[in-house]
């Protein structure tokens, strides 16, 4: 949010207001009839798809060896003698690219599918694919331009009430969106009945595979396409860990915190050095007892890096690269939202709050959309899926008294559930003075147990943007730009309906003040403020207030 004109700042009241009425759930009282549903419950499992399901057996296979000090010309011979794959090296699309059969390989397996090794090899350059019994090793470019058309009969998640447009859609939109034929791309879907005909790369087939797995059989957080040693690795970054490093070459404080954490951890010197991070750059860092995901955060922010987990591996590398690596998930939330209009509010909730930025709609990596009433398919990094999964856990903890879910017809006597988003110090305002300033008699916290208000506080991710301090005052001297930090909190009303209309415009004219008469003209003038916080305010004043005063 860009403080920077009066037209601005009128936007920015609009979208604050809009922002702070979003509809997110809605809950009807509880009925003392033991008949009435309770909350759907929501599995913890499946955590993930397994690729290895997608994957030929010989690929699938699990296999522990030492490629220490090895070649790749050595590395197919094993593949060819010990794991009796038919294997076809493709020299001069390799030799295009600059590798060759004697460069080297280093990687230590340990219990790894083939699948995931194979796919390690993109850091050289190296690609594959599987046609016909063979295994052909090429260059990316090759595998990239190879599309094949595949089948998906889809009539099983019809009849569980997914539309076949949508499931279109989900595919284009989630699965590397500027592959398809409607960004520049090649890749196509049809429908023939309730058969969808994806002609793509076979790293998008795969992909599709996924998604549709996920569709049919999914939990709390269901990960597309992603490997079980990867649930391992999410465990160990919640595991504390405790490191004291003073000037240590990075590669050995890698080495150290991988060996203390018991995982994988590995520089990606692709990407690294292309930005100057070099391996022997100093690390200076202690702390005790700290979460292994912390401890990264701590190491890695000076260096402008981040993690992410591919192929079986925790990886160090640049924000911008892992922008490029975004992961799909599927959540059931059915417990949070019964229908579509629920469904999108919550969308919209998870979009505002969970890395507000990131998101596709203001120019960021990731995208978010229902599959279904009470499904959602998002994409994102890593450590924004988790950041989804934190927030509709804490929905869920806030909201775990209410249990029905019937849906009477709408009247303003209903008990809704309603999300209001707005900035901090305004909701702990009104956490104690909408129940005196709306219907005292409704609320349960003012002496009536009987009673159907309820408010709950809950704190949101606060939202972030630049402004140019002096731009700002409206001097014309340049001054460095800051970044303004404003605070967000949500208040979670359960209420009627009525009484809903009545908390609306409370807030709204807290937040807004009463119109001014039309006779009193008023210009919009930016105050700066240079509180902690880093926020400023605005202020409406008469013409005659702006008089020169000279």
């Amino acid at each position: 949010m860009c403080l920077d004109s009066p037209y601005r700042l009128g936007c920015a009241c609009v979208l604050l207001w809009f922002s702070a009425t979003a509809l997110h759930a809605q809950d009807p009282q509880p009925a003392p009839s033991k008949e009435t549903p309770e909350l759907p419950a929501i599995a913890d499992e499946p955590k993930t798809i397994d690729p290895a399901a997608f994957m030929p057996a010989k690929l699938a296979a699990k296999v522990t060896v030492d490629f220490s000090d090895s070649s790749l010309r050595e590395v197919l011979t094993w593949l060819q003698e010990k794991q009796g794959l038919v294997v076809l090296l493709e020299n001069d699309a390799l030799s295009d690219v600059g590798v060759l059969p004697g460069d080297p390989v280093s990687d230590r397996l340990d219990e790894t599918p083939i699948y995931l090794f194979l796919n390690r090899l993109r850091s050289l350059g190296i690609a594959w694919y599987f046609e016909d019994d063979i295994l052909h090793v090429t260059s990316q470019q090759v595998v990239g331009e190879r599309l094949t058309t595949m089948p998906y009969n889809i009539g099983d998640l019809i009849d569980a009430g997914y539309d076949l447009d949508t499931l279109g859609e989900l595919i284009v939109s989630t699965i590397d969106p500027s592959s398809w034929a409607e960004t520049g791309g090649s890749g196509v879907v049809s429908f023939l009945g309730d058969v969808i005909f994806v002609h793509q790369t076979d790293n998008v087939q795969h992909e599709v595979h996924g998604l549709l797995a996920a569709l049919r059989n999914h939990g709390r957080q269901t990960f597309l396409l992603d490997p079980p040693q990867h649930c391992l690795l999410r465990q160990k970054l919640g595991e504390n860990v405790t490191v004291a490093f003073r000037e240590t070459p990075l590669e050995k404080a890698v080495e150290q915190l991988a060996q203390k954490a018991q995982i994988d951890i590995r520089l990606d010197m692709t990407v690294l050095r292309k930005t100057g991070i070099r391996q022997r750059r100093p690390i200076t860092l202690s702390l005790t007892d700290r979460k292994l995901k912390t401890v990264l955060q701590a190491m890695l922010i000076d260096l402008e890096l981040t993690w992410i987990l591919r192929d079986g591996v925790l990886w160090l590398t640049t924000d911008a690269e892992a922008e490029t690596f975004c992961k799909t998930a599927v959540y059931d939330v059915r417990d949070l939202c019964q229908d579509q209009a629920e469904s999108e509010a919550l969308v919209e909730a998870i979009t505002s709050q969970a890395r507000a930025t990131s998101w596709d709609d203001v120019g960021g990596p990731g995208s978010a959309h229902v599959a279904r009433p009470g499904t959602l398919v998002i994409s994102n990094t890593e450590s924004v899926l988790g950041d989804v999964l934190d927030l509709l856990e804490t929905y869920r903890t806030a909201l775990r008294s209410s249990k029905s879910r019937q849906r009477p017809e709408d009247d303003p006597n209903r008990i809704v559930t309603v999300y209001y988003r707005m900035h901090t110090d305004i909701a702990n305002d009104l956490l104690t003075l909408l129940p005196r300033l709306v219907r005292p008699e409704s609320w349960k916290i003012t002496g009536k147990p009987e009673a159907a208000g309820e408010i709950i506080l809950v704190h949101s991710a606060p939202d972030l943007s630049n402004i140019g301090a002096a731009t700002a005052m409206g001097f014309e001297a340049e001054q460095p730009t800051r970044t303004l930090v404003i605070a967000r909190s949500v208040l979670i009303i359960r209420q009627t309906r009525a009484t809903h209309d009545e908390i609306e415009e409370v807030i709204q004219r807290v937040e807004s003040g009463d119109p001014k008469e039309p006779s009193e003209p008023f210009v919009i003038s930016v105050i700066p403020v240079t509180g902690s916080s880093g926020g400023g305010f605005f202020s409406v004043s008469p013409d005659n207030a702006l008089e020169d005063p000279k």
